[in-house]
């Protein structure tokens, strides 16, 4: 039985059980990983895995949801058991309007491709072998290089009471590389990642030889005291903050909790006006590009950032009907792998659009400042100011008066992200984009950035 199918039989078995209305989500995952460690492969792993999400509504909002993975027949017929009987002893919840109706959705050709689902382990343990021969090649500081490789096939249905019925395929890779170099007992780190729904879309030599460059130029890293920056930061650690710029301030979700930092801000000024920021659902350019969102409302463009200002709130159908709008489709699938976010509509397919600057001219005109590669372990530290505080890491560098002078040191940030943001000295150029997991951005060079720890390593 195809997905649709197996999602409008579950929607039916609902309610003859007795729901009033009912959501079934079904998805098919077919994913395959080959991991390696100190140039040798030591792991190639595949999976098929089937997942059913089933919500139901008893009265007007009593809710229940259960969720199996598997599609037979029998466990389907046990979930919609399971959610039914918690729906009836469940607290009513006054909030609760409806699940979506139905609208027209446009196909989305190009977000599967037919050679990233079909990638062989051979091809990928070639894949891997470019790399770390690349990397080996390089130098002959060059230790060793670690990463994975992973494709994934995933087809997504979805069917409710109302009559909404939806169905897409699509592909996606990431490649990541995380070179070592040494030189008299000190070692220089290196990092690259892609993502890409098509793989003949990696450049796999250049991320190993950026990753070995990176590597051997960062080995016996310096400290550097406390304090503002300047700072120049690559789209993976851009990719950090307009992370938290979902979470913390444009879901509507966030906003009506009362935690969000743009509250009673929408139509203000709260970054520099150098940055605008559109979530575009259907956008090519963008990893998680798909016809409709997790509840089937097509997806488009929403701009979140314009000119610095903050202009819109991201909803999915339950917090827009709350508020007595409509849905911007940004309701994440029900897919329990992956989404650890359920019920907390976020912009997934955010762009940076962006500047006129060089990666070179934003060296050039930073007086006391540091270039950073990417950070991590990153939390909020205060969710309505969004305050986050994380760790730099891999091959980051001290800059003054316009040249790079050395690597430095793990170090500790604290920062409130609109401060951060409100005043940008440069975007970089067209040149300098990468599309990551869930934005799409290029370079961004800002005035301040708050060191408040150092590391000994």
């Amino acid at each position: 039985m195809e997905l649709p199918d197996i999602a409008e039989k579950t929607v039916e078995k609902s309610l003859k059980a007795g729901a009033s209305q009912a959501e079934a989500s079904v998805f098919t995952s077919d994913s395959a990983l080959t991991r390696y460690t100190k140039n040798i492969i030591h792991q190639n792993v595949a999976s098929v895995t089937h997942y059913l999400n089933l919500e139901v509504v008893v009265g007007e909002n009593k809710l229940g949801a259960s969720s199996v993975k598997s599609l037979e027949e029998k466990f389907i017929d046990q979930a919609v058991e399971r959610a039914i009987g918690i729906a009836r002893i469940s607290t009513p919840d006054p909030e609760f309007r409806s699940y979506v109706s139905p609208k027209p959705i446009k196909s989305l050709p190009g977000i599967h491709v037919k050679r990233t689902a079909e990638i062989t382990p051979e091809e990928r343990a070639e894949g891997v072998k470019t790399i770390i021969e690349t990397a080996m090649d390089y130098d002959e500081l060059v230790g060793w290089s670690a990463g994975s490789y992973e494709n994934e096939e995933v087809t997504f249905a979805l069917a409710n009471s109302l009559g909404m019925e939806a169905e897409t395929s699509h592909t996606r890779a990431n490649v990541e590389v995380d070179t070592r170099a040494f030189k008299d007992g000190h070692e220089g780190a290196g990092f690259s990642r892609s993502y890409a729904h098509d793989i003949g879309q990696f450049d796999l030599e250049e991320m190993a030889r950026s990753a070995a460059e990176d590597a051997v130029n960062s080995i016996n890293p310096k400290s550097i005291p406390t304090g503002d920056y300047e700072a120049i930061f690559t789209p993976a650690s851009m990719s950090t903050f307009t992370g938290f710029i979902g979470r913390l301030g444009f879901s509507a979700r966030a906003y009506q909790e009362g935690y969000s930092f743009v509250t009673d801000k929408i139509g203000e000024q709260v970054f520099d006006e150098k940055l605008t920021i559109t979530d575009m659902g259907r956008s090519l350019e963008t990893y998680n590009a798909s016809p409709f969102d997790g509840e089937g409302t097509p997806k488009g463009d929403l701009r979140l950032v314009g000119d610095g200002v903050a202009e819109s709130l991201c909803y999915d159908n339950y917090t827009a009907l709350k508020d007595g709008v409509e849905s911007t489709g940004h309701a994440l699938p029900k897919f329990a792998r992956g989404f650890f976010m359920r019920g907390f509509p976020l912009p997934v397919n955010q762009v940076v659009s962006p500047g006129d600057a060089s990666v070179e001219e934003m060296i050039e005109d930073t007086r006391k400042g540091v270039y950073l590669t990417r950070l991590h372990y990153v939390n909020p530290i205060r969710r309505d100011k969004a305050v986050i505080s994380g760790l730099t890491r891999d091959a980051c560098w001290y800059i003054e008066d316009g040249e790079i002078v050395h690597p430095i040191k793990v170090m500790r940030f604290t920062d409130a992200i609109p401060r951060v943001l409100g005043e940008i000295d440069a975007v970089g150029d067209s040149s300098t984009i990468s599309k990551l997991a869930s934005v799409t951005t290029p370079f961004v060079k800002v005035a301040k950035f708050n060191f408040t720890g150092q590391s000994e390593f």
